[in-house]
Formats: structure tokens, C-alpha cells, sequence
């Protein structure tokens, strides 16, 4: 009699768990299902970073009168071999973007630079250096680059980025992918727009991201995973919580079975 109520209580157990574990469909956890695109069809070029408030840039101005270059290159710039990059080190020695839009070079002045392009704000930047030097080349890069990962992935935070685009699932990979209990389907991003913030609703287990406006990232990026809910309103991390009481249960009472043996 004993060893039929234990039967019963574990094979209860057991469809217990499947229960559990058949709860979320397989669809709602994998990336890229309907993937029909082919090569041609995928973008690989990264949009344009177009330049606002708040924003820090590396200015290198060359010419053949390193006395002139001073004017445009400051002597602890990052840019020297001999200064070690770290994140204060381009916000102290960039040209922050101003209110106003301009970046203030010293002994130069004011340049407005707001909503262009790096190379359109290279091609501003070139005409004022113009004035001081002859056949210029001027250089710029954006220094604070940067995406913010948060929810339901492995390794949340800030990352900065040091190359001139990368794809959503690039930034996840350096936040070491989401978890099990993440849900692809009903990702939120916060997107800066015109230094305005806008908030989207992305889902990454449709092909369609790898042509969207959201499958490249843009300066300032907050990607947030929320949890996956199950179906009744259970969720991941509730439903391991509850197969891990289950199993302590049904050893606390097969052992209390065997004692009555």
C-alpha cells in the first residue's frame, strides 16, 4: 500500500514537472524563427550617428606646423601613445557638445556641430582649420559611444562601444546573452530621437529585426529584457522555485514512507 501512494505521489510529480517545463513553447525562447531573408536583403551598412547635446568628441587636426597643430590638439589629448584610454580620459580631453550645439576648441572658438554626421562635422571642422593651416586633415571620433543593458540577461550594465556600429545581438553578447527567464518577444528599448526619448517594443525572435531600424544600435541605447511570464500568470523564475519544492518533497516523503516499512 505504501509503495502505491509513493507510485501515484511521484508519477503526480513527474507530470508536474513536464507541465512545467511544456509551459513555454520553444518559439518564445530562440531567436530568428521565421527566417526566410537572404544576404542580399540584410543591411550591412550601420546607420549614421548623427550628433547631439551632451555628446564627446575626439578632434585631430594634422598638418605639417606642429606648432599650428596645438592650437587644434590639446598636449594631454588621448590620442598620444603615451596616455592611457579610459572612459574620463575621453570625457575630460573631448569637446563636449554644448547646449547650444557647438564644441568650444581652445584658441579657436566656438564650431557648430549639432545634428551632423562625424564626417559632415570633419568637413566643419576642416574649414575653421583652414584659417590657421595649410592642407589640414582633421579626424574625428565619437568617444562616448555607448549602450545600456538591463533585465533578464547574464551581465547587466553599461558597455562602450569602440567601433562605428553593432548589431543588437552583439550587445547582448557582451552582456553575455539573456537568460532562461527572459522574454525575446517583449524586449523594450529606450532610444534617444532628435535628444528626444522614445520607448519600443522590439521582438527578437522575428526575422523582421535583421531589416528594421532597431537591428543596428544607436549612441546611448537602453535595452531592457523583461521577465518571460508563463502561461496562468507563473513565471520562469516562480516555476523553478516550484519544481525545486516538488523535488524536496517528494524525497522528504518517500524517505517518511520507508520508515513506516
Amino acid at each position: 500500500m505504501l509503495r502505491l501512494e509513493s507510485s501515484l505521489f511521484l508519477r503526480i510529480l513527474i507530470i508536474s514537472v513536464m507541465f512545467i517545463q511544456a509551459c513555454t513553447p520553444i518559439e518564445k525562447i530562440t531567436y530568428l524563427n521565421n527566417s526566410k531573408l537572404g544576404e542580399w536583403e540584410i543591411s550591412p551598412i550601420p546607420p549614421k550617428h548623427h550628433l547631439e547635446v551632451g555628446d564627446v568628441l575626439i578632434v585631430k587636426v594634422i598638418s605639417r606646423n606642429q606648432e599650428s597643430n596645438n592650437l587644434f590638439n590639446l598636449e594631454t589629448n588621448t590620442n598620444s601613445v603615451n596616455q592611457k584610454i579610459t572612459e574620463a580620459n575621453l570625457y575630460l580631453n573631448g569637446f563636449t557638445i554644448n547646449q547650444e550645439g557647438f564644441i568650444d576648441i581652445p584658441n579657436v572658438g566656438p564650431i557648430y556641430v549639432l545634428n551632423q554626421t562625424l564626417e559632415e562635422a570633419e568637413e566643419t571642422i576642416m574649414l575653421k582649420a583652414k584659417e590657421y593651416l595649410i592642407n589640414p586633415f582633421v579626424l574625428v571620433k565619437l568617444a562616448n559611444f555607448e549602450i545600456t543593458i538591463l533585465g533578464e540577461v547574464t551581465i547587466p550594465g553599461r558597455y562602450p562601444v569602440y567601433k562605428e556600429g553593432i548589431t543588437i545581438y552583439e550587445a547582448l553578447a557582451m552582456a553575455g546573452d539573456i537568460n532562461d527567464y527572459g522574454n525575446l518577444q517583449e524586449v523594450k528599448m529606450i532610444r534617444s530621437n532628435k535628444n528626444k526619448k522614445e520607448v519600443y517594443y522590439l521582438d527578437l525572435t522575428d526575422a523582421d529585426i535583421l531589416t528594421s531600424d532597431f537591428y543596428y544600435l544607436h549612441n546611448n541605447d537602453l535595452i531592457y529584457i523583461p521577465p518571460l511570464q508563463q502561461y496562468g500568470g507563473i513565471s520562469k523564475t516562480q516555476s523553478q522555485l516550484l519544481l525545486s519544492t516538488l523535488t524536496t518533497l517528494a524525497i522528504l516523503y518517500n524517505v517518511y514512507l520507508r520508515s513506516l516499512e
